[in-house]
């Protein structure tokens, strides 16, 4: 009896060593909790950087630029909240032809050939840029989310923001990582 109980632990041992091997390999799939949890820190995004004028819009607009199913997350909190006193919309472009102005443009990382010829075509205009792209914060997007420690985490380019006329608080700078 004794053969066959360390013969089956040591089997057992195989087994979970190749469960954690194989699930360390494993891509990231962002399901509706991440997408959830993304979307609550662009909601919160919304009340710690300053647009100007945004008192004479008749809404606050948020647009996803590209495929992503951040979407339906989007779209289920533009339900319930308000950007001061705005409502919000959800506006979907599939191509950059399609762009027109939004406050926040999140842009989804099947679009990361054309990223420079999107921040060139929003240029003048005062649009937060944000995405869950590696590398795209320092090619100029606005906010990146990435994952750390299992934590979902944003990083910044403060210079970016202040060249579209967009104003971050100092509470939000704290909470990120910078990118010049």
């Amino acid at each position: 009896m004794r053969f066959k109980n360390s013969t089956l632990l040591k089997i057992l041992g195989f087994l979970l060593a190749v469960i954690a091997s194989t699930k360390a390999h494993l891509p990231l799939n962002p399901g509706p909790e991440l997408n959830n949890l993304k979307t609550a820190f662009v909601y919160n995004f919304t009340k710690y950087i300053a647009w100007p004028q945004i008192e004479k819009d008749q809404a606050f607009i948020i647009g996803v630029l590209g495929d992503d199913e951040i979407i339906s997350s989007f779209q289920q909190m533009a339900e319930k909240k308000l950007v001061g006193k705005l409502p919000i919309q959800i506006k979907h472009y599939k191509s950059l032809r399609e762009l027109k102005y939004c406050h926040i443009l999140y842009i989804a990382e099947s679009k990361n050939t054309q990223l420079e010829a999107i921040l060139k075509q929003i240029a003048n205009r005062r649009t937060l840029t944000i995405a869950s792209t590696t590398g795209f914060c320092k090619r100029g997007v606005m906010i990146n989310f990435f994952i750390q420690d299992d934590m979902v985490k944003f990083e910044m380019n403060p210079v970016k923001l202040e060249n579209a006329g967009l104003k971050a608080s100092s509470q939000l700078l704290k909470l990120a990582r910078i990118i010049e």
